[in-house]
C-alpha cells in the first residue's frame, strides 16, 4: 500500500498542472454543491421555525393597501388573542448605503413580550435595582419617541451602538422638508431562530403617526400589517377565521394567515426554488463526475506502459487496478475537502454579501455530509472503470502499445 501510495504521489506531481486543475475544479464544484442546497435549507428553516401561535393579518387586496388602525382594538378582543401589534414597514436607507435592511414602525408597549421567544436583548440601558433588561429597556422606549432597537447584524455591519442616533433617509415616508429620520438606538437583540433577521431595526409607531399627522400629511394613518400573538390553547386556524369575518365587510377585508404560512408566501414568490436549486445541483455532481472520469482515462492511457512493467515485474491485476483508483481517490478527497472547508468557513460572508435576502445562511453539517458522500462517490465512479481496464490489460499488449 506504501509503495502505491508512493507512486501515486509520484504521478501527480509528475502531471502537475492537470492534477491541480482538477482538484480546483472539484474545490469549486463541491463549494457550489453546498452553497445551492444551503439555500433550500436556510429558505426551509426559515419557515420551519416560524411561530405557528402568531398570525399576520394584512389586506385582503395586497400587502400595499393599509389596514385601518381601528382593528387592532377589534382584534384584541377576539377570543383566542393574547396581545397585537402594529407592524408597519418604513422602507428607508442609512445615508448614501442604501443595502436594504428593514424597519418597522411598532408598539413599544407590548413588542419585546411578544418576541420574547424570537430574540433576547444582548445591550441597553442600565437597569435598575430590581428590574430587568427588558424592564430598563421598555423605560428607555416609554421616554423617547424617537427610540429604536437594532439587531447584532447591524451594529456589526453598520457600526452602530447603543446611544447613537441614526438618521434614516426614507423612501416612502418623506417629510415636507425632505429631511431624515432620526431614531435613538437605546437596544440591540441577538435573533434566537434562524427566520428572525438580524438585520432589523424597530421604532414607536406612534412617533411615525403623530409626526406625520402634526405636518398634516395624512389624515387617516393606517398600518401595513398586524402581528398578533394567541393564547397557547387557542387554535390558530379558527382565530383567523374569527378575524377575517369580522372584517369581511370592510371597510378593509382582512387576510390572515400563521406566520409559518407567511413566510412561506415569501419563498413561494421565488418560484420553485428547491426544484431549481436541486436541479443546479444536479448539473454540478455531473459536470465534475465527467471532469473526473476524463482526467482519469488521460491517466489510463499515459500509464499503460508503466501497468505493463509493473504486471512483468510480479503485480497482480488488482494492485495494477487499485493504483488509479486510489489515484482517483486522492484528486477526489483533496478537491472535495477543500471544497467543503471553503463552504464551512465562507458562511460569514455569503451572509454578508447576500444579507438583503439570506439573511441567516448556514451550511448545515448534513449538507457537509451530503458533499462527502458525493465526493467519495465521484472519487470511486471516476475512477474504477479506467482501473478495471488497466487491471485487465495483459503485459505484452502495454509494451507493445508503448513500443
Amino acid at each position: 500500500m506504501r509503495s502505491s501510495l508512493v507512486l501515486v504521489r509520484k504521478h501527480l506531481a509528475h502531471h502537475w498542472a492537470r492534477s491541480g486543475l482538477t482538484i480546483a475544479a472539484l474545490t469549486l464544484a463541491i463549494f457550489l454543491l453546498c452553497f445551492v442546497v444551503s439555500i433550500v435549507t436556510t429558505l426551509d428553516r426559515a419557515v420551519n421555525e416560524s411561530a405557528t401561535q402568531r398570525l399576520v393579518v394584512q389586506s385582503a387586496v395586497s400587502l400595499f393597501v393599509n389596514l385601518p388602525l381601528g382593528y387592532q382594538e377589534k382584534i384584541a378582543n377576539l377570543p383566542g388573542v393574547d396581545e397585537v401589534t402594529v407592524f408597519q414597514w418604513f422602507g428607508g436607507y442609512y445615508q448614501e448605503d442604501e443595502t436594504p435592511f428593514a424597519q418597522f414602525g411598532v408598539d413599544h408597549d407590548r413588542f419585546l413580550d411578544m418576541y420574547a421567544k424570537d430574540m433576547r436583548l444582548v445591550d441597553g440601558p442600565t437597569p435598575a435595582p430590581g428590574e430587568t433588561l427588558q424592564d430598563a429597556v421598555e423605560r428607555a422606549m416609554a421616554g423617547d419617541r424617537r427610540a429604536a432597537i437594532i439587531g447584532t447584524g447591524l451594529v456589526e455591519e453598520k457600526g452602530w451602538e447603543v446611544g447613537d442616533t441614526v438618521p434614516i433617509l426614507p423612501r416612502i415616508f418623506t417629510k415636507q422638508d425632505r429631511s431624515a429620520w432620526d431614531f435613538d438606538i437605546v437596544a440591540v437583540y441577538e435573533p434566537l431562530k434562524s427566520n428572525f433577521d438580524p438585520r432589523q431595526m424597530f421604532f414607536r409607531f406612534d412617533y411615525l403617526k403623530e409626526t406625520l399627522e402634526a405636518a398634516g400629511m395624512t389624515d387617516d394613518m393606517g398600518t401595513g400589517v398586524y402581528m398578533v400573538n394567541i393564547e397557547p390553547s387557542a387554535d390558530p386556524g379558527a382565530v383567523s377565521a374569527s378575524i377575517d369575518a369580522l372584517f369581511e365587510n370592510g371597510p378593509q377585508r382582512t387576510k390572515t394567515s400563521t406566520e409559518a404560512a407567511f413566510q412561506s408566501f415569501f419563498v413561494a414568490m421565488l418560484g420553485n426554488v428547491p426544484a431549481f436549486m436541486g436541479s443546479i445541483g444536479g448539473a454540478i455532481v455531473f459536470a465534475v463526475l465527467f471532469s473526473v472520469v476524463n482526467t482519469m482515462l488521460m491517466a489510463g492511457r499515459q500509464r499503460r506502459g508503466e501497468a505493463g512493467i509493473l504486471k512483468a515485474l510480479g503485480f497482480t491485476d488488482g494492485s495494477v487496478a487499485r493504483l488509479l483508483l486510489v489515484e482517483s481517490m486522492v484528486l477526489c478527497t483533496l478537491g472535495g475537502g477543500l471544497g467543503i472547508a471553503l463552504a464551512a468557513t465562507s458562511q460569514e460572508g455569503v451572509r454578508a454579501a447576500f444579507s438583503g435576502n439570506l439573511p441567516n445562511y448556514a451550511v448545515d453539517p448534513s449538507t457537509l455530509a451530503l458533499a462527502a458522500v458525493v465526493t467519495l462517490v465521484v472519487g470511486v465512479a471516476a475512477g474504477l472503470g479506467p482501473a478495471v481496464g488497466l487491471g485487465r490489460l495483459q503485459p505484452a499488449d502495454a509494451l507493445r502499445s508503448e513500443g
